[in-house]
């Protein structure tokens, strides 16, 4: 009736591991294999794990839930046939094949991204077929959530780092615990593959766009019935590519395999302009916050770099939504690889780095310090006085979408042009990080670092200044320098960020009211006067009421007295 899994050796007394993750009585251990490390374990709820004896941490390579409700007594392993037999009341067989991955990769497939949670210190790695969560203080994979229907094409976790949202190539969104990996529900589906995925922080709202050319956001607050808040559909004439969410501007911007990139309010979904000027698909968006900056990329190398409205008060003196300047991702004369992922660091005043992964693994980090100095940008206000659950009524953009698109490819219309002419944006470092095309990149604040995952099934933490820092492993032993504790308080950087855009606005205001103070202290000091000349005249003709009573007390007394006397006055 144990729950964890013991490893011996056979010439020494005591157990010299411990393996926990079951959440039942185990039934069964098997070997896959003679020449395997790998053994297989099953418990009475039909749970069954894989786990790496040949890894120094004994990491789970994959979990299998045999069915509902099913009571699983024994399982039977045939390596001949490289088959298992689930045994309960029926028979249930699988059939399995060694893993081929290398020690040295993250995944037998490629990665289609990997991001880094602080407050949980875990990562999140996915490829087509599974999701892994691995274990950021000892390196070691700890769950796998296997897909059950399409290819993953992307996913995203909440801001309490509880739950994942994994989306597919069915269109389909599911939402599993990151402590248990089991299912908790499915959001409403799209009609085609999800291309991209985004969680609202403090909304609890998600975002997805899909080959279908529809735009959803949904709430994920209730435990178990979907609910979309509001839907716009049509909003590109051909497949979106890729999204990209700010919370401080309260914008969406969307890009398209028909050039166009679309800027949506977030409050309501209505497209609030079409950033036109690339002449092939769009392949990255990112938008720069605390700036009204938004990122863009093409499969031909193009870097621009827009300047869309700010949402209210302060913003700079540039022109609204144009390109402010572009720069090429040249590697030589002859080739220009495409821009797949950005990564912006704007953590100091006027200091902005933008990070870029392109399809050849190559990282590179961008200075826009001068293009902040020339274009005058400061920081803008966040967005104020909206509401993120508001429903608002679905419609359709197509005509509009369709003119656009008609519109970005004509001859009238140049190749990104843009106001800055002046070589602004210097590279300031570069690396190979990769040997294929990177996937995604993030940035993490503490430590300070990037993660990025490629197509070469690998997932590598980098310093910001390109050294390697540790290398996520699915098999055998590895050494893993991550400098997080087990017992580390975790500061939540979004209330940093909240009350740094507290403290802007503040200072904004500030701003504001010393224009006003001349006008606003003379007024003032006019009603201060006016009070105070109007309360020493009440307390002047407070005295000499005073002073009559004390008459009348007198004379009254002096009556009295003369009347005793029998005198007349």
């Amino acid at each position: 009736y144990d729950y964890d899994l013991f490893v011996w050796n056979p010439y020494v007394k005591y157990s010299i591991h411990q393996i926990p993750g079951h959440q039942a009585p185990l039934v069964a251990i098997e070997v896959l294999g003679s020449a395997s490390n790998q053994v297989l374990s099953a418990d009475t709820t039909g749970v069954m794990k894989t786990w790496d004896l040949g890894s120094s941490s004994y990491q789970c390579l994959q979990t299998i839930a045999v069915g509902d409700g099913f009571t699983l007594r024994t399982v039977l392993s045939v390596p001949l046939h490289r088959r298992i037999f689930a045994v309960g009341r029926t028979f249930v067989a699988y059939d399995y094949q060694n893993s081929g991955g290398s020690a040295t990769q993250t995944d037998d497939q490629p990665i289609i991204k990997a991001v880094y949670h602080p407050r949980i210190r875990v990562f999140v790695t996915a490829c087509a077929k599974h999701l892994r969560i691995w274990d950021a203080v000892t390196g070691a994979m700890t769950r796998t959530i296997p897909n059950s229907g399409s290819e993953i094409t992307d996913f995203c976790l909440d801001d309490r780092g509880r739950k994942v949202f994994i989306a597919d190539h069915g269109g389909k969104i599911s939402v599993h615990s990151m402590a248990t990996a089991c299912l908790i529900k499915e959001l409403t589906p799209h009609d085609g593959e999800v291309s991209g995925i985004a969680y609202c922080d403090g909304d609890r709202n998600v975002l997805t766009v899909s080959w279908d050319r529809s735009i959803v956001v949904h709430d994920e607050c209730d435990k178990k019935l979907p609910m979309v808040w509001r839907k716009a559909k049509n909003i590109h004439r051909d497949d979106i590519s890729c999204i990209a969410f700010s919370r401080h501007l309260g914008l969406i911007a969307t890009g398209s395999t028909d050039c166009v990139i679309a800027v949506h309010e977030y409050e309501r979904l209505r497209v609030r302009s079409h950033l036109l000027g690339h002449k092939v698909e769009i392949t990255a968006l990112e938008f720069i916050e605390l700036y009204s900056l938004l990122a863009s990329a093409d499969i031909r190398g193009y870097v621009a770099l827009w300047d869309v409205s700010a949402p209210s008060g302060y913003s700079h003196k540039s022109v609204v939504e144009q390109v402010l300047t572009r720069f090429i991702n040249m590697q030589s004369l002859e080739r220009s690889p495409s821009v797949h992922c950005f990564g912006p660091v704007c953590e100091d005043f006027g200091v902005c780095l933008l990070y870029t992964g392109d399809e050849d693994g190559n990282v590179r980090a961008w200075d826009l310090s001068g293009l902040l100095t020339t274009a005058e940008i400061l920081p803008c206000e966040p967005k104020a006085d909206w509401d993120p659950h508001k429903r608002a009524p679905g419609y359709d953009a197509g005509a509009t979408a369709e003119a656009m698109a008609r519109r970005t490819v004509a001859v009238e219309t140049p190749e990104l042009s843009f106001r800055i002419s002046a070589k602004i944006v210097q590279q300031a470092i570069s690396w190979k990080a990769h040997t294929d095309s990177i996937h995604s990149l993030g940035i993490c604040k503490k430590p300070a670092c990037l993660v990025t995952s490629g197509h070469d099934h690998m997932v590598k933490i980098w310093t910001r200044e390109g050294g390697l820092m540790t290398v996520l492993r699915a098999h055998g032993q590895t050494a893993w320098h991550f400098p997080v504790q087990p017992d580390e308080i975790t500061i939540d950087h979004n209330l940093i960020d909240n009350l740094q855009t507290v403290m802007r606005r503040q200072f904004f205001v500030e701003e504001k009211r010393k224009k006003t103070t001349k006008h606003r202290n003379t007024h003032r000091c006019f009603n201060v006067e006016h009070e105070v000349n109007a309360e020493r005249r009440r307390e002047r003709g407070g005295n000499d009421l005073k002073d009559l009573d004390q008459k009348r007390q007198v004379l009254s007394m002096k009556l009295a007295q003369k009347a005793k006397l029998g005198t007349h006055i």
